[in-house]
């Protein structure tokens, strides 16, 4: 009868170890649960392109421009002009040899390791002089050194580049970005007047005036109708797409014309900015 007893008080100990084993584990996976964000250091959470632009659904000419402001200016993470060379390299990584980047107008893979901008520069597809601030320096975050609006270039064309705006060709005013990156140049400007509503796109034909440059007043670029054109002519390929999601890993804002191609005609081809 003792030793009967002894058994049955051994098995209701061990059973009570076993609750006890299930009722800590529970705990610590709940606690671990609603503790997560305080035990993973991850300040960033990627919002899905499906929730991304749900602000914007059914609005266009000045509302969606004001919406897409906000999505694309709230909670960014700037970056410095100076370290700007180093998303680019990932960002305008060459498809095809990862090694090298592409760079814009002249097309040419050359080695992505900086070299103090020897082999590339870092090209504003929206003129440093045209944007309505100082010259850029390396330490400072602002509309110079928006990824977005900056490229990949070998220094002879940036040189000749200059700060021409846009158009068919390439004359004494006006520069012709080829017809491989007429579009990712159509749909950086987009971006930038969006982003920055001090910026404007114009019509008109814009020469290289000292006394506006680096001002608010000369904060403007062209030739809008011809940048509208393009956008149609040269769409948005996988290089664009690629580039995006680099830059939103460290910008934490996006490219809205290379997700939604048709924001163009709802806000460039719409009366609100006519």
């Amino acid at each position: 009868m003792m030793a009967s007893k002894t058994k049955k008080n051994a098995s209701k100990l061990a059973k009570k170890k076993i609750l006890g084993y299930i009722i800590s584990i529970i705990v610590i996976l709940v606690g671990g649960y609603f503790a997560k964000d305080y035990i993973i250091d991850n300040p960033y959470e990627d919002t899905p392109l499906s929730e991304y632009y749900l602000p914007v659904e059914g609005l266009e000419g000045k509302e969606l421009m004001d919406a897409l402001h906000d999505i694309i200016s709230t909670n960014i993470v700037g970056v410095n002009y100076g370290d700007a060379r180093v998303a680019l390299a990932e960002a305008d990584v060459d498809p095809n040899d990862d090694t090298k980047v592409l760079t814009i107008y002249s097309r040419e893979s050359v080695n992505k390791t900086w070299d103090g901008g020897d082999t590339w520069a870092r090209e504003h597809v929206w003129p440093n002089s045209r944007l309505g601030i100082e010259r850029v320096e390396n330490h400072k975050i602002n509309q110079a050194s928006d990824l977005h609006n900056l490229r990949a270039i070998v220094p002879r064309v940036n040189s000749s580049r200059s700060n021409k705006v846009f158009g068919p060709e390439t004359t004494s005013d006006t520069y012709f970005p080829g017809d491989e990156d007429k579009g990712d140049v159509a749909r950086i400007l987009f971006y930038m007047v969006i982003r920055y509503p001090e910026l404007k796109l114009v019509e008109e034909v814009l020469d290289n005036d000292p006394e506006t440059n680096y001002t608010p007043d000369g904060a403007k670029m062209a030739i809008l109708s011809y940048l509208i054109t393009w956008h149609y002519e040269d769409p948005v390929d996988d290089f664009e797409r690629n580039r995006n999601e680099v830059i939103y890993s460290y910008q934490k804002n996006r490219n809205p014309f290379i997700d939604h191609p048709e924001f163009v005609a709802k806000i460039f081809e719409h009366d609100d900015y006519k």
